[in-house]
């Protein structure tokens, strides 16, 4: 593979189908910045970074200003010949703070161009040998299972939570829907220690089977997790507060949680992904990957990692299938599972979801 030179974004943006309410946000659409990279032979790899204003703290225009900057000076003239990916990848970590998902969407991008290169899909390039991983489908807050859409080939039901009074009723009328599933509740940490452990106990007392609760108080409250833990002994996952490997063994040291849900745009890419993944493996914690709000191209990068470290759980990766289908009408999902293209790199969903009208702006090498 020849040279990295040039590094391009663009805005990409896609309407959903319904509009998705977490205790955190509502949005009718999916905002990110599509990142391309060319080699010296032509080939381009595509990454993307999601705006995620009150998770990740990034917008459009610091995730284009951090990958046209210092991101791009890392790049430009990387040679995978003489340089290991993994030595990329932390040189992208070292060359900011935080920014995880302009690091991440660069990063998927190089690794985009080393499958192509490999002629294997992304998944093999990680040493993961499954094709399709099982995902649950989100209701969104004040909503119910499949309003206004059909929801029915998804298995998992996640619930989120936090901004409705009422939210220990609509679970209840949500699992008697769907009789026998366990449920998933996810509170975008809105709640305190309170309101969580009486939420929890309702929905015990009324028959609720709850295979987790995630995110219920705020990031940075471990010892109220690790409280709600002791109180109830239902799973508690962990989102909001584990971005990076060391937020990881802070809530480790503080009992927090049983499962932690990585994503890519808080961690920083895929390898930061595995090593979290491995940590919390030898601390005996579940893993679950799970996406931003972002298009099929994201998500089939988090979908590969899921792939790799835990083929056989039931991670959180339908955002993509918020999104109104694309001008070839296909979709990734079949039968409550994310499907991988076992196209070289990532180049199916990037065809799929990037119009040739986008405009792009481009830094080239020596610039």
């Amino acid at each position: 593979m020849a040279r990295i030179v040039e590094v391009a974004t663009a805005r990409l943006v896609r309407q959903l189908h319904t509009p998705f309410v977490t205790a955190l946000r509502r949005t009718n659409e999916v905002v990110s910045v599509a990142v391309r990279l060319t080699d010296g032979d032509g080939r381009t790899g595509f990454g993307e970074g999601p705006q995620v204003w009150r998770v990740t703290g990034e917008s459009l225009a610091s995730i284009e200003a951090c990958v046209q900057g210092p991101l791009a000076e890392v790049l430009l003239g990387w040679d995978p010949d003489t340089e290991p990916v993994a030595h990329a990848s932390d040189a992208l970590a070292n060359a900011v703070v935080g920014n995880g998902g302009a690091r991440s969407a660069c990063e998927s991008a190089v690794l985009d161009l080393v499958a192509q290169e490999a002629r294997i899909p992304l998944v093999q390039l990680l040493g993961g040998t499954a094709m399709s991983v099982a995902t649950d489908v989100t209701v969104a807050a004040q909503g119910d299972f499949g309003e206004g859409v059909d929801a029915s080939q998804f298995r998992q039901v996640k619930v989120k939570v936090g901004l409705d009074p009422a939210d220990v009723d609509r679970v209840i009328r949500i699992t008697r829907a769907a009789p026998g599933v366990p449920v998933r509740i996810d509170a975008n940490q809105a709640w305190d220690l309170e309101t969580a452990s009486a939420s929890i106990e309702a929905l015990l007392a009324a028959g609720v089977t709850l295979e987790f609760v995630e995110q219920p108080l705020p990031a940075w409250d471990l010892a109220g997790h690790a409280e709600l833990r002791r109180r109830w002994g239902t799973p508690i996952v962990l989102d909001e507060s584990v971005f990076t490997i060391h937020d990881l063994r802070r809530a480790i040291d503080a009992g927090s949680g049983d499962i932690v849900n990585i994503k890519l745009a808080k961690c920083g890419g895929i390898h930061a992904g595995l090593a979290i993944a491995r940590e919390a493996t030898e601390a005996a914690l579940g893993l679950m990957v799970g996406s931003m709000m972002e298009s099929e191209l994201g998500v089939s990068a988090a979908a590969a990692l899921a792939a790799t470290i835990s083929p056989d759980a039931v991670h959180d990766l339908d955002a993509a299938w918020w999104s109104l289908p694309g001008s070839d009408g296909g979709s990734p999902y079949q039968g409550g599972r994310f499907v991988l293209d076992p196209s070289p790199g990532s180049t199916h969903a990037a065809r799929r979801v990037i119009p040739e009208s986008l405009s792009w702006s481009s830094r080239a090498h020596g610039q």
